[in-house]
């Protein structure tokens, strides 16, 4: 029997979802400065071992597609449609109200709820 090309309903995304979704974003963003930083380094590199300039540039060129690579995935999106969510949760502060913290939290986009 031939498989159907509509795999079902999708299992709705859990707070863990989300917060897995945060932390590859936040991973992301921690390597950018190393990804310029590498881009650049062998741009200079090759320039200086003989290369000449447009051997550099070929070589910081290539480093920085995958810097903007790293920019591109370093937004969190939404685990059930795929929309941009925003970077940072709102920080409860100190002796502020706990129920403020345990809300859940949704997309704008799908109204999804996350709990």
């Amino acid at each position: 029997m031939p498989r159907s090309s509509d795999p079902g309903p999708a299992r709705r995304p859990s707070a863990r979802d989300l917060e897995r979704e945060r932390a590859r974003a936040a991973g992301s963003r921690r390597l950018l400065p190393w990804a310029l930083l590498s881009a650049l380094g062998g741009g200079a590199i090759a320039f200086a071992a003989g290369g000449g300039l447009r051997g550099g540039a070929a070589l910081a060129a290539a480093g920085l597609l995958f810097v903007l690579f790293l920019w591109t995935t370093s937004f969190p999106r939404c685990p059930a449609c795929g929309a941009r969510l925003p970077a940072r949760r709102e920080v409860v502060p100190p002796g502020g109200d706990d129920a403020f913290a345990r809300r859940p939290e949704t997309c704008a986009h799908c109204r999804a709820q996350f709990d």
